[in-house]
């Protein structure tokens, strides 16, 4: 196999409702499962994080140097090891500390996507999208002044890989990862057993920053996430376990993208401040004690916008709507004709814009618009039709009964509907009822600890379920619709399409960009054609602030980063 030449770092191609708005509490606890499979529990109500902005930065204005920034989140870490952890969150926290080799970002015009230089100044991939090779930068050290080189990319693969570590999302992102070479001091190749096409979204989403080799062997496997060493814009100070993240400037950092800042921070300090209660973060807010806060529930983010104190941004997410898994096999939800009446007897605009407050947008299909791999024709397939719905059913043979519940061989037309805790779906998993009730359902709902609702979803004991999935890659498809993740993945509908596996696995091994994700669009089709999953609303993660905050920038992550930051 042959090295294609080294490729720049250059774009990619990219009523009831009332009352249950009334009563909307958060639905962003963000902790959820990074972007792998197998790996831990984390981000409520998204199982994997990472997402894009409608703005490449935000605040405006040049902003004055130092000072500190208090940010409010709504969850403590798990830990402060990129490779390691399992919360969504921890990766927004981990950027300001650690770099990729790569960066995805929104480009200039804020309508497309580039690759830009992280740690590494250039890279090439193989014919087959099995080897990818970086050519690293130099002069770059960490915060415990060791250099930087291949040295260290190699022992932050090898750590990832490591049993020890217990890495969650890390170590499933990696797909058929076979080895890291080290080809010379500044150049290394990671080495996949098969093709593996996604690699390039993957190393950018947050869980491959590149980690000082001298701390990971200091503190081992486990240790290092107490004590995270990267090469970022701040440097870890403190963490008061479950309260405060204290980070510091590195007056040393000049080796960031241009996109972002490549000279040191204007921040004197980064304070992440845990707040668990949602009251409690917009109050802080209020008094001035946070700069931002993260993830405030609609009902205030729209108190804050009324108010006119506060700037708002929005990142919208990357990867899978919020939704419901719709289980295939399990009746009544094993007739096609009555998963296509649930499609289109749910209004996903008047659930947005009633329930939700308009901070988000509707879903109709089983990837977000800015996923690489997106098919609007898929988000056609349905509207809003309860008539459809009511056809469909009659079709089925369910005929409406006493009190405008169906019945058929004497038996009501009943779902039962499993909510993980904390999924953000309780209140418009009201919302949903109401709708099916519209038209003939009747239903129950039971809301469970994650790891008792994981087991539900896996023997199939729901016709509806909860889900939500933050990926950088398509490839997310093959986590949960994969016939493989059934018993013991995440493929809560219970799916099984030989076909869709191949064309998930074809994709995944297609270098070329616009063929993948032809692939993907396919892919996308079927499953919609098939009513596996009701899509609900594309998440925007809502970040709030005070008007001084200025220089922020998004990525594809969902999240922020505190390069150019300032106060």
């Amino acid at each position: 196999m042959t090295d294609l030449p080294p490729r720049p770092f250059a774009r990619a191609t990219a009523d009831s409702a009332l009352d249950l708005r009334a009563r909307l509490v958060s639905r962003r606890q963000l902790f959820g499962i990074g972007g792998a499979l197998a790996a831990g529990v984390g981000l409520a109500p998204v199982l994997a994080a990472c997402g894009t902005s409608n703005s490449s930065s935000a605040g405006g204005g040049a902003g004055k140097a130092g000072g500190t920034l208090t940010m409010g989140i709504n969850a403590p870490p798990d830990t402060l090891d990129p490779g390691a952890t399992g919360l969504a969150l921890t990766l927004m926290l981990s950027m300001a500390m650690f770099d990729p080799l790569v960066w995805w970002l929104p480009d200039a015009t804020g309508s497309g996507t580039e690759f830009v230089p992280g740690l590494a100044e250039s890279y090439s991939i193989n014919a087959d999208a099995s080897v990818f090779t970086f050519k690293l930068k130099k002069g770059v050290t960490f915060h415990d002044g060791t250099k930087f080189d291949a040295t260290a990319v190699k022992a932050t693969y090898d750590h990832i890989v490591d049993p020890a570590t217990k890495s969650k999302s890390g170590l499933g992102a990696l797909g058929p990862y076979q080895e890291t070479k080290i080809i010379d001091p500044y150049t290394v190749q990671i080495v996949f057993s098969k093709p593996n096409a996604g690699f390039l979204h993957q190393q950018a989403a947050g869980n491959f920053g590149i980690a000082s080799p001298a701390a990971l062997k200091k503190y081992g496997a486990t240790g290092f996430g107490s004590h995270p060493v990267g090469t970022g814009p701040f440097k870890f100070e403190s963490y008061a376990t479950g309260s405060q993240l204290n980070l510091v400037k590195n007056p040393a950092y000049t080796w960031g993208p241009d996109a972002l800042s490549s000279k040191p921070p204007k921040l004197d300090k980064l304070i992440f401040r845990i707040v668990t209660d949602d009251s409690g973060r917009y109050s802080a807010l209020q008094s001035g004690q946070l700069q931002i806060a993260l993830g405030l529930p609609p009902n205030d983010i729209a108190a804050a916008k009324k108010s006119g104190q506060f700037k708002q941004l929005t990142v919208q997410a990357i990867g899978t709507p919020l939704g419901f898994p719709i289980n295939v096999t399990k009746a009544p939800t094993n007739d096609p004709l009555v998963r296509q009446a649930i499609m289109y007897a749910v209004d996903q605009e008047k659930l947005v814009n009633q329930v939700l407050f308009g901070v988000d947008t509707p879903a109709h299909t089983v990837l977000t618009p800015i996923t690489p791999g997106y098919s609007a024709a898929s988000g056609k397939l349905y509207s809003y039709d309860p008539d459809k719905a009511k056809s469909l059913l009659d079709q089925a043979g369910w005929k409406v009964g006493a009190g405008g519940v169906r019945t058929k061989n004497g038996q009501k037309l009943f779902l039962k509907i499993i909510l993980f805790s904390d999924s953000g779906l309780d209140l418009p998993t009201e919302f949903v009822a109401s709708e099916l009730g519209k038209i003939g359902f009747t239903s129950s709902t039971t809301v469970q600890p994650f790891t008792t609702a994981q087991g539900s979803f896996n023997a199939g004991l729901h016709n509806l379920g909860s889900f939500g999935y933050y990926g950088t890659d398509p490839y997310l498809l093959n986590i949960w619709v994969n016939s493989n993740a059934i018993k013991s993945g995440f493929n809560w509908s219970h799916y099984a399409n030989p076909k869709v596996d191949a064309m998930i696995a074809q994709a995944n091994a297609t270098a070329d960009a616009n063929a993948r994700n032809a692939l993907y669009e396919q892919v996308c089709v079927t499953l919609m054609k098939d009513a596996m999953y009701l899509p609900l609303w594309n998440v925007n993660e809502p970040f709030t602030m005070a008007p001084s905050v200025a220089g922020l920038h998004s990525t594809l992550n969902g999240y922020v980063t505190f390069h150019a930051a300032s106060v």
